[in-house]
């Protein structure tokens, strides 16, 4: 079975490249796309995604709290932040929120993979 993953940045033309990457995929679908928070958790309720990948900085809801939201609503769904903060204080917000991974977007498609990978088997905080 494809995972399905819902994809959230304020950003069209990152979710465009991400998805036109995860086609080419095999057993991997985009499900949905979200331009801010809010609208991913509204997404989430709607499509049950298996995976959401969430950039941190958006408007009227950041990554950060969709996520929180999301796991709590919807723990069985895995959350992996895909942000331009290489930080250890961004990663430690993260694994608060209990996201399940986390990737740079100047790695993404090197690391995309991996990323989502070790996030559905839940590896990559531990």
């Amino acid at each position: 079975m494809a995972l399905r993953i819902l994809l959230a940045d304020d950003h069209a033309g990152f979710r465009r490249t991400v998805s036109e990457f995860l086609a080419r995929l095999p057993d991997i679908n985009v499900v949905g796309e979200a331009a801010d928070g809010r609208e991913a958790v509204e997404q989430v309720e709607k499509l049950h995604p298996d995976m959401v990948l969430i950039d941190i900085s958006m408007p009227n809801q950041n990554g950060l709290e969709a996520t929180r939201i999301i796991k709590e609503r919807w723990p069985a769904t895995r959350v992996v932040i895909a942000t331009t903060h290489d930080s250890p204080f961004y990663r430690n917000k993260a694994n608060e929120a209990h996201a399940d991974g986390y990737i740079l977007k100047s790695s993404l498609k090197p690391d995309l993979v991996a990323a989502i990978q070790q996030a559905n088997a839940q590896t990559f905080f531990k």
